[in-house]
């Protein structure tokens, strides 16, 4: 029985470092082509940002108030949100740079869009 207990020890000492390994990739996730804050102002004049994680809209920031967003649309091209009657479309410029159309009943705008 002393031999089992030996091997058993081995084999938990050898995946004990395998598993924290494995944990580790599984917390670090690959970073999404939106991800980050993209920060620009509507009609050039009143500073906005949007922020996205992973494949999800989480918050918007106009007029220094952030408002969390329940549910949006993230492709490789364009993201879609819509808040309090408000639809905002992100289509992507380039890497960096994005062009942003809010449409609201007070009417549109557009914003310039700079992931920071």
């Amino acid at each position: 029985m002393s031999g089992f207990m030996k091997i058993n020890r081995r084999m938990v000492f050898a995946l004990v470092p395998l598993s924290l390994l494995f944990a580790s990739s599984l917390q670090a996730a690959p970073k999404g082509p939106w991800d980050g804050k993209w920060s620009g102002s509507w009609g050039g004049r009143d500073p906005t940002s949007i922020t996205i994680a992973g494949k999800q809209v989480v918050s918007y920031e106009y007029q220094g108030v952030s408002t969390a967003v329940a549910e949006s649309t993230v492709t490789p091209n364009r993201v879609t949100y819509i808040s309090n009657g408000t639809t905002v479309t992100l289509t992507r410029t380039d890497k960096t740079t994005a062009f942003a159309k809010l449409h609201s009943s007070q009417g549109d705008a557009t914003a310039e869009l700079t992931n920071q």
